[in-house]
């Protein structure tokens, strides 16, 4: 444990030490200040604020990742029992970049009097969006050159964008006889969308909880496929 939180504090410290440190500030401030210009109360906050800090969880890890993918984090891997502690060193690392800023943006916006919160219900945001971060972070890990092999990660964008430009059009898939296409896409993006829309009405029962375990599934598989591409990979540093 005190390996990977060396690591995760060692990679923060590297980001936020080069230009690509303002990435996820200048993201945090554009979304604060664009979602938040007409207020929102809390339902709208779970959902639109977790989306929205869930992307800049992705953003971040994946910067980190890019920044662990040269040559001075070999000295890192040397004293490393397994290269997975590195993974997990940038998930958490993506964790609490993210952490920090949505409390920014909360305590901003609360104190602008552009967010109303209900407590003490509003303290259920607190898994949900740590869920939906871990979900991101471990995305970022096979979207990643480093833990890419020949070129994976671009294979993994374009099923990205094309789940969720293909959710984004199911009517038009429905109407043009693509309902199983359109099922699928369903079921696939079901944990996190219901996970969500749960959360936001305030119902805790027994189908919020299957759509949390539902995403953290998501995760675990998402983070053990980057693992296993990163144990044997041939690392080819960018320097």
């Amino acid at each position: 444990m005190k390996r990977i939180w060396t690591i995760t504090l060692c990679l923060i410290r590297d980001l936020f030490l080069s230009l690509a440190g303002i990435v996820p500030l200048a993201a945090t401030l554009a979304f604060g200040q664009i979602a938040f210009e007409y207020g929102m109360d809390q339902a709208q906050f779970i959902t639109v604020a977790g989306l929205g800090t869930g992307g800049i969880c992705l953003l971040t890890t994946l910067l980190l990742a890019g920044r662990a993918n040269r040559a001075w984090s070999y000295l890192l891997l040397a004293r490393l029992r397994s290269r997975s502690e590195l993974l997990v060193g940038l998930i958490v690392g993506g964790l609490l970049v993210t952490a920090v800023l949505s409390l920014l943006i909360t305590a901003g916006n609360l104190a602008l009097g552009r967010l109303t919160l209900d407590f003490p219900s509003a303290l259920w945001i607190v898994p949900v969006w740590v869920i939906l971060w871990l979900l991101m972070a471990a995305l970022a890990l096979p979207l990643s050159s480093l833990t890419s092999r020949a070129g994976s990660h671009l294979a993994g964008y374009v099923l990205l964008t094309a789940l969720l430009f293909a959710n984004d059009r199911k009517a038009w898939l429905q109407i043009h006889g693509f309902d199983g296409l359109s099922r699928v896409v369903t079921a696939i993006l079901w944990p996190v969308g219901t996970l969500l829309a749960q959360a936001s009405k305030g119902l805790h029962g027994g189908t919020f909880f299957l759509a949390m375990a539902g995403v953290l599934a998501y995760a675990l598989l998402l983070y053990a496929f980057g693992r296993r591409t990163f144990r044997t990979k041939d690392l080819l540093w960018a320097e």
